[in-house]
C-alpha cells in the first residue's frame, strides 16, 4: 500500500531537515513525502529545494502567502494520489518503523479511518522528557472525544476517503483545525491509537489565548452541532484550564494545531 506522507511547514529550517530524514530512514520503502511549503520567510524553501532535488520521491509546493495549515493540508492530500495520508510536522521526527506498522495495522483492520499513535515528547534540545500513550480503542477514544484530543496530530494515518467524505480541514480555522475534523468524523468513522511510541513529539510554546479559544470554540461548536449544548457544552471550558496548567507547568496535553 502506497503512502502519501504530508508535511506543512512555515520557517521551519531549523527543524525540517531532521524531519525529512526520519522519513528516508523508515523501514517501509513504498512511500512519498509531499511538503507544503506554507510561505515561508526563512531558508525554508531552499533546503526543501535540495532535498527534492536529491530524491525522487520527495515533493514540494509553495504558497505564494501564509495561508494556514488548514489550507496548506488540503492542499496536500489533495494533490496526493494515495489511498493513505500520513501526516508529519517539520519539528517532529518519526521512528524507523512508524510507517510498517502503521500500514500493517490499516491492512488488517479495513474498518479504522484514521489511525494514531503513542509520542516521546522530547524538549527543544532532543532531550526525551516522557511518553504519551492516548486510549486505544474507538469506544474509548469516543467517550472521551469531548475532553481530550484523541490523536497527536503528526502521529496520524488516515484514508483518502475519510478526507473527501469530511471535505478535509475546516480552512476558516487557524488553530484547532485537527481536533474539529476528529469532532466532525467520529460517529461516521472508527478510530484506533496503536500503543507504542512512533514520534518523537517537540514539545512546543506555551498555548497562546487564540489557541485555547479555537479549541473552546471548536468543541462548543461541535457540542451545538450535535443537540448536546447543555451536556457538553461546559466542555468547551476545559482548553482554557488546560492552557493555564500548561503555562504554569502543571500538565502536558496534545496540542490541537
Amino acid at each position: 500500500m502506497h503512502v502519501t506522507v504530508l508535511m506543512a511547514v512555515y520557517n521551519g529550517a531549523r527543524t525540517v531537515g531532521d524531519a525529512i530524514e526520519s522519513i528516508c530512514s523508515q523501514s517501509y520503502a513504498d512511500w512519498d513525502l509531499l511538503i507544503v511549503d506554507d510561505g515561508s520567510s526563512d531558508d525554508t524553501w531552499e533546503i526543501l529545494e535540495r532535498y527534492v532535488a536529491a530524491d525522487p520521491r520527495i515533493h514540494a509546493i509553495r504558497n505564494p502567502n501564509n495561508r494556514g495549515l488548514a489550507y496548506s493540508l488540503n492542499r496536500g492530500w489533495q494533490a496526493a494520489d494515495s489511498s493513505l495520508i500520513a501526516r508529519m510536522d517539520a519539528d517532529d521526527v518519526s521512528v524507523p518503523e512508524r510507517l510498517q506498522l502503521q500500514v500493517d495495522f490499516m491492512r488488517l483492520n479495513p474498518d479504522v479511518a484514521v489511525l494514531g499513535a503513542g509520542v516521546l515528547m522530547v524538549d527543544d534540545e532532543g532531550r526525551t522528557l516522557g511518553s504519551v500513550l492516548p486510549p486505544e480503542l474507538h469506544r474509548d477514544l469516543q467517550a472521551a472525544m469531548y475532553k481530550e484530543n484523541p490523536f497527536a496530530h503528526p502521529t496520524v494515518m488516515m484514508r483518502r476517503g475519510f478526507l473527501e467524505t469530511m471535505g478535509g480541514y475546516d480552512e476558516r480555522l487557524r488553530r484547532a483545525q485537527d481536533a474539529d475534523l476528529w469532532l466532525r468524523g467520529y460517529r461516521r468513522f472508527r478510530y484506533h491509537n496503536l500503543q507504542a511510541p512512533l514520534v518523537r513529539y517537540r514539545l512546543r510554546r506555551k498555548p497562546s489565548f487564540l489557541s485555547t479559544a479555537f479549541s473552546s470554540f471548536v468543541l462548543a461548536r461541535s457540542a451545538w452541532r450535535e443537540g448536546l449544548l447543555l451536556k457538553r457544552g461546559w466542555c468547551a471550558l476545559r482548553p482554557i484550564g488546560a492552557g493555564f496548567l500548561i503555562r504554569t507547568g502543571a500538565a502536558i496535553n496534545f496540542r490541537s494545531s
